[in-house]
């Protein structure tokens, strides 16, 4: 009897451990982090573009747009190359955060 208690304890503790991994999952990639670091110094370069337009600098403005520009591109090539390691709903979400600011930077130069 007491044996059956104790196999049947230690199958409760791995499988709570196991729903524990399940629900917590293994922590945030490096390509992830990369992803999302790129993400918010695009949408800091989109904040900066906003100032300029609103100070109609053109210099500054044409400069920014070319940067803008860039990191669109730079977007690609990211996700091509580190976007299979990511799960797909981190990516997706990492793609709807794109998105959202990229359309705030088309609405900003009139590109919509």
């Amino acid at each position: 009897m007491f044996n059956l208690k104790s196999t049947l304890n230690c199958v409760i503790v791995l499988s709570a451990f196991v729903g524990f991994l399940f629900v917590v999952g293994c922590g945030s990639s490096a390509e992830k982090q990369k992803m999302t670091e790129f993400l918010q110094n695009y949408d800091q370069t989109v904040d900066e573009y906003s100032s300029v337009v609103s100070n109609t600098d053109n210099t500054k403005k044409t400069e920014l747009e070319g940067k803008l520009d860039n990191l669109m591109n730079e977007w690609t090539n990211i996700k091509i190359d580190v976007g299979s390691e990511v799960t797909p709903q981190a990516l997706d979400k990492l793609e709807n955060e794109y998105k959202v600011i990229t359309k705030k930077y088309k609405t900003l130069a009139g590109k919509s």
